[in-house]
């Protein structure tokens, strides 16, 4: 094959699947993200310790950090080197050390047990390859008490489709996810959808918070 059009291939590729999480478009992301809400949603203070699934090129990660502090701990995961890559270039320019990247596995985010106060997997969480085997290392990675709070979009017209049919369109509804969380073991603190509203892709964004309890 022609080389010239394998690096068209590879350009397409990342620009395509990268496009929205690009540092250079987060202004116009929070225009419709709402994140402080998400935010709000995770209960952070001064010295906890939270994570980022699915962190791309850091839009919550760098969120996170000042919401933890010095004394707290953000880890910004990712399953793709390239983007983990780019937040650790950034982190290093803006003296934040806090932040610790990880290159998780489709199917294990690699957190360590009994850590975490809060998780967040903002738009990542359909494209996840086991679900059950991602919720059971979060849960574990929770400290008792601890919450994980989704975000994931779905369009109207496709919310009665099968989970398999709405994967292929990078999107997965609520009441897939909520049977998800209850069969892990969390109970679901609250639920919003829709969320927010995406008038550039036409869909819409849930939320849903979940707690590990605390015995």
């Amino acid at each position: 094959m022609n080389p010239l059009y394998i690096a068209l291939l590879l350009f397409f590729f990342c620009t395509s699947t990268s496009a929205q999480y690009r540092a250079s478009e987060w202004s116009d992301r929070d225009a419709w993200q709402n994140s402080p809400e998400i935010l709000k949603s995770l209960e952070l203070s001064p010295g906890m310790s939270v994570a980022d699934i699915g962190c791309h090129e850091g839009y919550l990660t760098m969120k996170l950090a000042p919401l933890v502090g010095v004394k707290g701990k953000v880890l910004a995961v990712d399953v793709e080197k390239y983007k983990l890559s780019k937040l650790d270039r950034r982190l290093k320019e803006q003296g934040i050390d806090q932040v610790t990247t990880v290159l998780g596995d489709f199917d294990n985010p690699k957190l360590p047990v009994n850590s975490l106060d809060a998780v967040v997997i903002l738009d990542a969480y359909h494209e996840m390859d086991d679900y059950q085997k991602v919720l059971g290392h979060i849960f574990k990675a929770l400290k008792p008490g601890g919450r994980l709070v989704l975000v994931e979009p779905i369009a109207k017209e496709r919310m009665a489709w099968t989970r398999k049919k709405q994967a292929d369109k990078h999107e997965i509804a609520l009441r897939f996810a909520l049977a998800d969380l209850k069969a892990a073991g969390f109970s679901i603190k609250k639920q919003r959808d829709p969320f927010i509203e995406r008038p550039s892709k036409d869909d819409r964004m849930w939320m849903a918070v979940a707690l590990k309890p605390k015995s």
